[in-house]
């Protein structure tokens, strides 16, 4: 949608003139580009074993199902697919449930820790908004708009973005990630004065799990995969010697440390 406002404000008409190409907003190119999204379990009849664990749609999370843009963004997944498949994995988590008999009860102390942990960002902003006459600058906390400007550079400059022309390389990747972690530490540190900004300062933590991800995932694959998409001029080529696979990524919140391992492309589903 962007490029049609680029037409727009440049007074271009693309049936007669010739336009740049901006790929992207934001930064995150893989759901397009390779089909990312969870590691889910495919469907019985037709699933390699290796695929297969149980129930269709099941994440490698026992009794999480994800379905549509979270299981990859391929283009069939925009409209009718994603509702296809949610009833899929509704239909799953359905006999997941069956078979498995019924939700355990939460530990509520859990729940209590998880409910404060969500309200967070309100009490950040009631504390610390009388230290500073402009609420917008404040020693003590940072608002949503402000975080996603910030991981907006940080994908921009470090991660294949318009910015660098769509080029990244090792060290580029490594700086952007250093500098993801202190990101990471200030949103500790975010304040919501509505239950809008409530809702943005959650998004902007998915956005940077995801942001963080990608990035381990270009620094992991050792090749260009997507030329055109991004561009990696310390390993320019495609190699499928060496990486015609999936990359699987798990963080090990006990080590906080990601995990990424190569998966075989198989090629004899049905």
């Amino acid at each position: 949608m962007s490029q049609a406002l680029i037409w727009a404000s440049d007074n271009i008409d693309p049936a007669k003139t010739p336009s740049e190409i901006v790929l992207t907003e934001p930064y995150l190119m893989g759901s397009h580009a390779s089909g990312t999204g969870a590691w889910v379990s495919g469907p019985e009849d037709v699933a390699p074993k290796e695929y297969f664990w149980g129930y269709n749609r099941m994440t490698t999370v026992k009794g999480l199902f994800a379905a549509g843009d979270g299981v990859g963004g391929s283009a069939h997944k925009f409209s009718s697919g994603s509702y296809a498949e949610g009833r899929l994995a509704g239909k799953a988590a359905v006999a997941y449930i069956m078979d498995n008999g019924a939700a355990p009860a939460p530990d509520q102390d859990q729940v209590e820790a998880i409910k404060a942990e969500l309200w967070a960002p309100f009490a950040s902003y009631e504390k610390g908004r009388t230290a500073s006459t402009t609420e917008e600058i404040n020693p003590n906390y940072l608002f949503p708009k402000m975080a996603l400007h910030r991981l907006q550079k940080i994908m921009d400059e470090y991660a294949a973005g318009q910015g660098s022309q769509y080029i990244t390389t090792e060290g580029m990747l490594t700086q952007g990630l250093a500098r993801m972690k202190y990101l990471k530490e200030d949103l500790s540190k975010l304040a919501a004065r509505d239950l809008h900004e409530l809702m943005r300062c959650w998004e902007i933590w998915d956005r940077v799990w995801c942001a963080e991800a990608h990035m381990q995932h270009l620094l992991f694959r050792q090749e260009t995969r997507w030329p055109g998409y991004y561009y990696r001029p310390d390993f320019p080529a495609l190699d499928d010697q060496n990486w015609r696979v999936f990359v699987n990524s798990r963080w090990d919140a006990a080590s906080r440390a990601w995990q990424l391992e190569k998966t075989p492309f198989l090629t004899n589903i049905p």
